[in-house]
């Protein structure tokens, strides 16, 4: 009887191994699975932008007018890198084995992001093209430990509302460890987050509220 309970409490303890053994597989498949959705997504960012570049490249020597497919183009891809972000924060919450792989992914999303603001500056010097953009210093994209950069995001998140396309907004985290984004904070002089730079030329340090943002922007000039 004995040696039949031992059996049992063996048999328990290697079936419970594998339930878990196979949890963790099929996790790690599921992260490598949106792992490389993401990756394939930011891959055909940089194609496309690199078209951009090249058209853009194309018009300064050719004076050729092809501004329009250009700005309808940018605005698509701006509109698939904000619903982006989405997917890469839920990849963070459910990701279980590829923590590093999810380190990768996001600081390539942040400088898709910071490509877009250069190329749409470089677009506004060539073209009839006037959008607002917004360079926004929080501490991370998840903002978790930084209260008002949460808050920040959020008065954010209600500009792009209300002005859609008008408003480009790209997040800058400073905790991320990368050249452009020291070189962003030296040239801004953001000492902590949150901060906002408008239009490339106008800095807000610490928490700013809409209607200032919008305040500002309308002395910049820009589409308001």
């Amino acid at each position: 009887m004995r040696e039949l309970k031992k059996y049992r409490y063996l048999f328990a303890a290697l079936l419970t191994v594998l339930v878990f053994s196979l949890g963790m597989l099929f996790s790690n498949f599921m992260d490598t699975q949106r792992s490389n959705e993401l990756q394939s997504e930011m891959n055909e960012d940089i194609i496309q932008l690199q078209s951009q570049n090249l058209q853009l490249t194309y018009l300064k020597s050719n004076q050729v007018n092809s501004c329009a497919a250009m700005e309808e183009g940018l605005t698509n891809m701006i509109k698939d890198y904000n619903k982006r972000l989405n997917k890469v924060q839920e990849y963070q919450q459910n990701s279980i084995a590829n923590s590093g792989r999810f380190e990768q992914i996001k600081k390539q999303y942040i400088i898709s992001g910071l490509r877009y603001w250069i190329f749409v500056g470089d677009l506004k010097t060539e073209c009839d093209y006037n959008p607002d953009t917004v360079l926004f210093f929080t501490e991370s994209l998840e903002a978790s430990n930084c209260q008002e950069c949460k808050r920040q995001g959020q008065q954010l998140e209600l500009l792009k509302q209300k002005y859609r396309e008008d408003v480009l907004i790209f997040s800058v985290p400073t905790s991320m460890d990368d050249g452009m984004i020291n070189v962003l904070e030296q040239q801004y002089n953001v000492s902590r987050p949150p901060a906002v730079v408008l239009n490339r030329d106008t800095v807000l340090q610490g928490y700013s509220s809409r209607s200032l943002i919008e305040e500002k922007l309308n002395e910049s000039g820009g589409s308001q």
